[in-house]
């Protein structure tokens, strides 16, 4: 069954950990070096001690994430598919709500043991299991680094066209209809291909001189002003085109332009984007909240999230109303808005700021995780540098920025593609550690290649069933009502997820893998007697 080793490891479940009630953290307190694939100081919980993070730093971390170029073309995408202005604000605003419920969930367990999201995936995917869904993070991280290495060469290539007098061959593009991410790189294709390359190989090589880990101050100290330099860009491109519509509100806010099912379909897919646009720190965030000097500090903290995606949804969508009023055109890209259409001056200081700050989010959000991520799966062979090269060559080969360069394949082909795949690892997340273990499990036993995350041969059968059924019905384009459930795929194939998995742990999983786990999904949960003991949970 692969249980217990023995008394020594039972005993251990309790005598290596302590329970902070007040708190409500645990600490695990002995160390597991025996343990070479499962266990060494990086993956060991942080000591209690050492949690010191306060809300102030979570809604610092948000707000940093927050304000970025893909935020305010998520925000204005809905307009380009037939959704009004209300509608867009009223979907943004419920989607990012919607996908911070399952994050502080999830943030709770890294605030609670002190564990970052790897080896928290180990209890509901099984001790090598769980290097499944880490990839599946990965793959999506390494996506966004190709997505914003693309947006920091618009960036630069707008610099050159507007330096180079040449706005006249995009101004073309845009009166045929093409305004969008890609007009740049139609207008100069050499240039900007050649740019990109540049680009990539700058971050490579700061990267191996200075790499993050090393905790870098300059880095760290542009990270925390990155946001409010985007944030500015973004007021200053809002206040010039209302400006320029006279401060009319109502010439910048939007009718639908769709009625009936597409109505409703547009609004669902929009609506789905918008959760899965935060999918992936739903997941991550507990690689942050380990720090958490409380439950109180992680969840007030990230509280504020869905408000701060509706201002950036508010300054997008009425600036993009706005420039349809006044140019008859839906630009929802704001590097090529800066580029075309504001003073020169301006529109320079503007991307430049938003190519250093997006540089800065593609280090921090999209290098440092999947680089360990990728890495942790032969620690052995793999440094962090090593994994960052990884990123870079799954980032060309996945080529996510074709996706982001139009409307359709950023909604379609990128968000609620791996919306899909996110919402079933978030489902088994969500129902696994809230319903059927209530918060509470052996952590002794994350580190334990025979213990009770062992499973079968060290993977739980119940996650890859749901995730493998669970997939087919959301990709499979032969299933009836395809395209309705494909536009509801993070929440599909979420629901579905814990409809699939619960019963499979239940009646099968627990009974046969983890027996001396009692309780109920009605009552307590399902709990061993070490947690019991520790938590001071009776039996009933």
């Amino acid at each position: 069954m692969g249980d217990d080793v023995g008394k020594e490891r039972a005993k251990d479940r309790v005598q290596a950990v302590k329970y902070d009630a007040q708190r409500g953290q645990v600490e695990l307190i002995k160390e597991y070096p025996e343990e070479k694939w499962l266990w060494n100081k990086d993956f060991h919980p942080i000591a209690i001690s050492k949690r010191t993070w306060d809300w102030y730093t979570y809604a610092a971390i948000w707000f940093g994430m927050t304000f970025i170029v893909p935020s305010w073309s998520l925000a204005s995408v809905g307009l380009v598919f037939g959704l009004g202005t209300w509608d867009s604000l009223l979907a943004i605003f419920l989607g990012n709500a919607i996908v911070l419920i399952p994050m502080i969930i999830e943030s709770h367990a890294g605030a609670r043991y002190g564990l970052a999201e790897p080896q928290l995936a180990r209890t509901r995917w099984g001790i090598y299991g769980a290097i499944f869904p880490s990839w599946i993070r990965a793959v999506i991280g390494a996506g966004w680094w190709g997505i914003e290495s693309y947006i920091m060469t618009e960036a630069a290539v707008g610099i050159y066209a507007i330096l180079a007098h040449k706005l006249d061959i995009i101004q073309t593009l845009v009166d045929k209809g093409i305004a969008n991410p890609f007009t740049l790189s139609i207008a100069f294709p050499q240039i900007f291909w050649i740019t990109f390359a540049l680009i990539i190989i700058f971050q490579l090589l700061l990267l191996y001189f200075s790499p993050v880990p090393e905790a870098q101050p300059a880095l760290k100290w542009f990270a925390r002003s990155a946001a409010p330099l985007v944030l500015l860009g973004f007021i200053t491109i809002w206040i010039y085109f209302m400006t320029h519509a006279n401060w009319h509100y109502t010439k910048a806010i939007i009718s639908p332009t769709i009625s009936g099912p597409s109505y409703w379909i547009a609004w669902l897919a929009f609506l789905n984007a918008n959760i899965a646009y935060w999918a992936t720190m739903a997941i991550s965030m507990p690689d942050y909240t380990r720090f958490a000097k409380s439950q109180f500090a992680q969840t007030v903290g990230q509280i504020p999230m869905p408000l701060m995606m509706l201002a950036v949804g508010i300054l997008g969508v009425m600036t993009t109303g706005a420039i349809m009023h006044l140019y008859h055109r839906t630009i929802w890209d704001p590097i090529l808005v800066s580029t075309l259409y504001l003073p020169t001056g301006l529109a320079i200081f503007l991307n430049v700021i938003f190519l250093l700050a997006t540089f800065s989010v593609n280090v921090f959000a999209n290098t440092v995780g999947p680089a360990y991520d990728f890495a942790n799966t032969f620690p052995r062979y793999l440094t962090w540098f090593r994994g960052v090269l990884i990123v870079v060559l799954v980032s060309i080969a996945l080529g996510a920025w074709t996706f982001y360069g139009n409307a359709y394949g950023y909604l379609y082909s990128w968000l609620l593609t791996y919306g899909g795949l996110l919402g079933s690892v978030e489902g088994i997340i969500i129902f696994d550690y809230a319903l059927i273990r209530r918060f509470k499990f052996d952590i002794t036993d994350v580190f334990w290649s025979r213990g009770r995350f062992r499973y079968w041969r060290g993977i739980n059968p119940a996650a890859f069933i749901t995730f493998a059924i669970v997939e087919f019905i959301i990709y499979a384009p032969f299933i009836p009502y395809h395209s309705i459930i494909f536009s509801n795929s993070w929440l599909i194939s979420f629901a579905l997820s814990g409809i699939i998995y619960t019963p499979l742990m239940v009646y099968w999983v627990i009974p046969k893998y983890q027996p001396v786990l009692r309780g109920s999904i009605w009552k307590e949960g399902y709990l061993s007697d070490e947690v019991r003991q520790i938590f001071n949970v009776k039996s009933k």
